[in-house]
């Protein structure tokens, strides 16, 4: 049972079929009313037939439009429809829920307004048979009153009798109130959609027209004439102008014969399936066209034709166009063809080509390009550098192990697969660490070469060059090009140039006024630039320090410590302060001194807190042990001194003065070690000062300094003193030392010493000469002098200088009233020389006799041998008992070679040749230190065979 509501819509469209109310307006009559159910019945209103869809069994039948609008029917005013707007078609969701017969009911002029048309069957309504059931013949005849008869003579049928519904058969099956579920044939279906969705103008397969027809229930309908040929009486000449024709059209030509429209099934399928593939708006113009619009037969045929056809959007929204004389976008997605067409349109080449193979090789062709992007970025950026990065390594390896070679050939290797800047830097610092500049100086070379405004490799570069090879003329053209040039006023590197000039001067006595200038320049503009910052001020205490400006350096040291939590000050600055003040404090004044020397305090504050800023600092201990040393601090200087040994060996080094404070201090620890007899220790260490002092030379840290020789006449000394016999070893030192420029007398005796000791008496004799012009002869050395000039044969020489000898030994002997040797050690010795250089002068005299034949040297040497043995006899005399030693007496001095001297003189033997007492000093000192530390183990009695010349 339809609604209430359904009824309403239904009752309007009605009203509106044939513009009724402007035709009963005009023959002023009132507008009927048709009855709501419930309501007083009132005149049967006959709606619009339902456009039926053709069944099988249904026959068909012809409606002919021109029957029913009259012979003219171009002459009727066209029915007002609404027609959707282009915003409003646009608007139209394309997923609205499906309209039934409800939609139909509301009328066609609200097409527009629906929110969609199906343009399939099937929508189920409420049944419309109600609508008619309570209308008769009289009814329907009463709202048309003045309309003129209209015959239908339908063959078969009685006209006065009323057309059972089921004499329809299945003609109606498509009617609202139908139920196809139910049979063919049963009811008429009101809810079965667009009431358009099945029209058919040429009859073909509608149920209501008269053509042929398949079904078994349309058997025998012949064809109907439905005419009205009053029609235009009726309408008078007041009808509205405009309906579906031109209002210029010139009525009297001709009318065009049009051929009649008919469909079969299957072109009504076509039909239904063409519209549901168009576009929203283009499907609800086509359906106001046929539903709605009055248009010529002939637009109306070729629209059809076309719809059957499976025309494109565009050919039917261009027909369209023409009929309603507005615009109908179509999307660009709905530019479709036929079946046919798209069957054969898929069969061929192009369009394989395009829609098939195409896609595939677009998808293949991205998959490619993807793989092909994947594998050159992940070449790129991660297999190249990892196997770069795996040969870098390996060659930084090989660096430790001293194939130098290899691991640069590894490295320019890696650098041609792929460059990375890190392996510059560890490779230059490898180099660097293992002393291998050249090298490190490429790495640089190339890192600035390929990366010029790498500021960190150009710090490092020119450090490496300052410190490393004291190069300061290349660190400051480094500094200048990749840094300065870049940024003037950039703070590391105008610290760095500074740095640089400070010790380039320090190194340069004959420029050193020049660089300490830049470096003060340098200073000066950070303190400009920057301020009064810490860091800088601390470089103008360590520039005033350079120069010796003692009144500039004190104000700086009580602005650094009367503050010290505030203002910073490096630790390495303030060894180098307490340092300064120690030697300006202790030094020799030359001239007129200093007046701020007074004013000098706090250096051991200084260097505490300089140890305490950095305890692995090795200057800041080994200033400390020189101040301890200035003080007589032994103990404090000896354990500050290892500390600071230890530090050394672990700093990394910096420049040339810590590498200097690093051998004074191996050298100074030696001595203490030596003073405390531990003469392994001592040689340990000075044998390490040895090898650091090579190692700088080689580097060319600085050239051979004196100060630093002494390590070489340490450790001779050792061997000259300590290891009997081992006098070439010594000697070699000794003349390392000298070679290094230290060569003081003590040491020139040492060597002339050790040469006379092995029987090289010419540069025995030059040596002792030498110790002779540069210090006062004394009994030592004059002693040695006499012995070698014997040995060498000269004896007029060798008389000299034992002369020379006699004259001191008896002045000496003058100060003393009584010698005696037993109680005294000093008078044990000058006996013992009394006695040697008797018998050593009489046997040279007796050589001049040889030599000259003159006999009176004979004569005195035979007054000689006597003096020589009355003195023997009293040193080997027991004190207590007065008895002479014997020959095999092992206490007593030596044997009484005056005595055999002698004897032979008298009692001359053919191979007899006279003996000296060829024993001289290990030392010249008088007194030696090293006697002290190491008691003599002979006696300058002792008989020894004589070295021979070689």
């Amino acid at each position: 049972m339809p609604s209430l509501e359904q009824l309403k819509n239904f009752k309007a469209s009605f009203g509106k079929i044939a513009n009724e109310g402007m035709v009963l307006a005009q023959l002023d009559q009132p507008p009927d009313d048709l009855p709501l159910p419930g309501s007083e019945p009132a005149a049967p209103v006959v709606p619009e037939a339902p456009v039926l869809e053709p069944e099988e069994s249904t026959p068909g039948f012809d409606f002919d439009f021109a029957d029913l609008l009259g012979s003219d029917p171009e002459s009727l005013p066209p029915l007002p429809a609404a027609e959707p707007t282009l915003e409003e078609t646009q608007a139209v969701d394309l997923d609205l829920p499906d309209m039934g017969d409800a939609a139909l009911a509301a009328g066609f002029s609200d097409i527009a307004d629906t929110p969609d048309v199906s343009t399939e069957a099937g929508d189920d309504t409420a049944d419309s048979d109600a609508l008619f059931s309570d209308m008769d013949d009289a009814d329907f005849a009463s709202s048309f009153p003045d309309l003129p008869d209209m015959d239908v003579d339908l063959p078969g049928f009685d006209a006065e009798e009323p057309l059972a519904e089921e004499d329809f058969g299945d003609a109606f099956s498509d009617m609202p109130g139908g139920n196809p579920e139910e049979g063919e044939g049963e009811g008429v279906d009101l809810q079965s959609g667009d009431p358009f969705e099945e029209f058919s103008p040429d009859g073909k397969g509608d149920a209501l027209n008269g053509g042929e027809g398949t079904g078994d229930a349309g058997e025998g309908i012949p064809d109907i004439d439905f005419s009205m040929p009053d029609l235009d009486d009726v309408l008078g000449s007041d009808a509205p102008a405009g309906f579906g024709i031109e209002p210029d059209a010139d009525l009297s030509e001709p009318e065009e014969v049009v051929e009649e429209i008919r469909l079969s099934e299957g072109d009504f399928e076509k039909l239904r399936e063409t519209i549901a593939n168009y576009p929203l708006n283009l499907r609800i113009a086509i359906e106001g066209i046929i539903a709605e619009q009055v248009i010529a037969p002939n637009l109306m045929s070729s629209l059809i034709k076309l719809l059957v056809r499976g025309g494109s959007p565009k050919e039917v929204a261009s027909l369209a166009e023409k009929i309603l004389n507005k615009s109908i976008p179509i999307p660009k997605g709905f530019e479709k063809k036929t079946g046919e067409e798209l069957e054969q349109e898929q069969a061929s080449f192009p369009y394989v080509f395009v829609h098939k193979f195409l896609p595939v090789l677009r998808l293949f062709l991205v998959i490619a390009l993807l793989a092909a992007s994947v594998f050159y970025l992940g070449y790129t950026f991660i297999f190249t550098p990892l196997r770069a990065n795996s040969i870098y390594k390996q060659g930084y390896e090989l660096i430790p192990t001293g194939a130098y070679t290899q691991a640069n050939e590894r490295f320019n290797r890696a650098f041609r697969i792929h460059r990375q800047k890190d392996w510059f830097y560890r490779y230059a610092e490898k180099f660097r660490d293992e002393r291998q500049y050249i090298y490190a100086e490429e790495k640089y070379d190339q890192l600035l070469t390929y990366y010029p405004k790498d500021k960190k490799g150009a710090l490092d570069y020119a450090g490496m060059e300052t410190y490393s090879l004291q190069n300061y003329d290349k660190a400051n053209r480094i500094i200048r090009r990749y840094v300065l040039d870049y940024s003037v006023d950039d703070k590391e590197g105008l610290l760095a140039f500074g740095d640089n000039n400070l010790l380039w001067g320090e190194q340069s006595e004959a420029e050193k006024d020049a660089h300490y200038e830049d470096a003060r320049s340098a200073y000066a503009r950070l303190l400009e630039v920057y301020g009064w910052k810490d860091d800088i001020v601390e470089r103008m205490l360590r520039y005033f320090i350079r120069v010796d400006n003692l009144g500039e350096v004190l104000p700086l040291q009580q602005y650094f410590m009367s503050d010290p939590k505030r203002r910073k000050i490096s630790a390495p600055t303030l060894a180098e302060l307490g340092g300064y003040l120690l030697d300006k404090r202790f030094e020799e004044v030359r001239g007129v001194p200093d007046e701020h020397i007074g004013q000098i305090g706090g250096i051991r504050d200084v260097l505490l807190q300089a140890v305490q800023a950095a305890p692995r600092l090795p200057e800041a201990h080994y200033h400390l042990a020189r101040y301890y040393n200035r003080f007589g601090n032994s103990l404090e200087e000896r354990q500050t001194l290892e500390i600071a040994a230890r530090a050394f060996d672990v700093a990394p080094e910096e420049k040339s003065r810590r590498t200097q404070y690093r051998l004074n201090t191996q050298r100074r620890l030696g001595e203490i070690l030596i003073n405390s007899r531990e003469f392994f220790a001592a040689e340990e260490q000075l044998i390490k000062g040895i090898g650091i002092y090579e190692d700088a030379l080689d580097r060319r840290l600085f050239t051979r300094d004196p100060q630093f020789g002494r390590l070489y006449a340490d450790l001779g000394d050792l061997e000259y003193f300590t290891r009997s016999g081992n006098m070439p070893r010594a000697l070699e030192y000794y003349l390392q030392a000298e070679r290094n420029g230290w060569s003081p007398p003590e040491m020139q005796y040492r060597i002339g010493s050790a040469y006379y000791q092995q029987g090289q008496w010419a540069p025995a004799l030059d040596r002792f000469f030498a110790v002779s012009t540069a210090i006062p002869p004394n009994r030592r050395l004059l002693n040695a002098l006499g012995n070698v000039s014997y040995m060498r044969g000269n004896y007029f020489a060798a008389q000299g200088y034992y002369n020379r000898l006699m004259t001191l030994l008896d002045t000496e002997r003058a100060r003393f009233p009584m010698l005696m040797p037993n109680d005294r050690p000093e008078h044990l010795e000058l006996a013992e020389r009394m006695m040697t250089v008797r018998n050593n002068l009489a046997v040279t005299l007796e050589a001049l006799t040889r030599a000259t034949g003159n006999r009176s040297y004979r004569s005195r040497a035979l007054g000689l041998y006597t003096e020589s043995a009355r003195a023997w006899d009293s040193l080997t005399r027991n004190p207590t008992t007065m008895i002479r030693a014997g020959a095999g007496d092992f206490g007593s001095p030596g044997m009484n070679l005056a005595f055999l001297n002698s004897r032979n003189t008298l009692y001359p033997e053919p191979d007899y040749e006279p003996q000296l007492y060829i024993q001289i000093d290990k030392d010249v000192l008088e007194p030696s230190v090293w006697e002290e530390l190491v008691p003599q183990d002979f006696r300058l009695t002792e008989v020894l065979e004589p070295y021979l010349p070689q």
